[in-house]
């Protein structure tokens, strides 16, 4: 098992990747964190091994490879799943206390702390993330919605044309970091 996925050509994400292979394919299937309970892999990679045998390799991917792959991680991947998955849910608790303790208004703290748990309910496949976000945390939901705009404004949020989602800036990555060396809150 490998816990730093890396599909081909993609970027590291956090989450948890599993390869096997099957026959003359090697296929990787990712988990992000905060996905354990949620079903399979959010993706599957199938590509030919080193030493494949060129004839079954220029038949392609038939449905009986497909067949073959079991989407259920075994045992001692799933306990590596859990407890990355008991991690995300750790810091999601962490950052729920320290909204809690936030004063109310519209502070870059705020903004970095809101747009954190927005990206990981993004991340777990929530279908309406600002949505769980202030259920999750008893918020207005037009007041969540107004928040994660003015992170994206004040660029703490990527955005993301037509649909949920978004990534933390290096804007939001260093708030966050300064607020857990101690740093207090300014009002913008």
């Amino acid at each position: 098992m490998n816990t730093t996925p890396q599909p081909p050509g993609a970027d590291p994400q956090p989450g948890v990747t599993v390869t096997k292979r099957f026959g003359a394919w090697m296929v990787t299937m990712y988990r992000p964190p905060g996905a354990i309970g949620s079903g399979g892999p959010r993706e599957i990679h199938i590509a030919p091994t080193d030493d494949a045998d060129p004839q079954e390799v220029a038949r392609g991917i038939t449905s009986t490879v497909l067949r073959q792959i079991n989407t259920a991680p075994p045992s001692e991947d799933f306990a590596a799943m859990r407890s990355l998955a008991d991690a995300a849910e750790m810091e999601i608790r962490d950052l729920g206390e320290l909204l809690a303790a936030m004063p109310g208004g519209v502070t870059d703290e705020r903004l970095a702390v809101l747009s954190a748990l927005y990206v990981h309910f993004v991340d777990a496949g929530e279908r309406a993330p600002a949505q769980r976000l202030a259920v999750a945390f008893d918020l207005n939901p037009a007041t969540v919605k107004g928040h994660l705009r003015a992170a994206r404004q004040r660029g703490f949020l990527t955005k993301v044309e037509g649909k949920a989602g978004g990534r933390l800036t290096e804007k939001a990555n260093a708030t966050l970091r300064g607020m857990k060396h101690g740093a207090g809150t300014e009002e913008v």
